[in-house]
């Protein structure tokens, strides 16, 4: 009876199975629910990182474009009144 169970599975399908019961043994539903809440949020307060790091860093080449370009602007300024 028990080799019809297994029966047309792989080993990998098999131990899937087993570590599925094993990770579940003894959780009760809401303490799962919580276990995947905070998984959620980890990945999502990961992501918000992300996208702050890259808006700070186009707002610093923006910082940075704007003062070569007003070093060049004030320079030529300051030739032309000296001419």
């Amino acid at each position: 009876m028990g080799r019809k169970d297994t029966e047309g599975r792989s080993d990998v399908e098999k131990f899937r199975k087993t570590i599925g019961k094993q990770e579940f043994k003894g959780r009760s539903k809401k303490k799962t629910l919580s276990i995947r809440d905070k998984a959620q949020t980890r990945n999502h307060r990961g992501t918000i990182q992300i996208v702050v790091l890259y808006l700070l860093v186009i707002l610093a080449v923006l910082v940075l474009l704007y003062f070569v370009f007003y070093t060049v602007y004030a320079g030529n300024k300051v030739k032309s009144h000296h001419s």
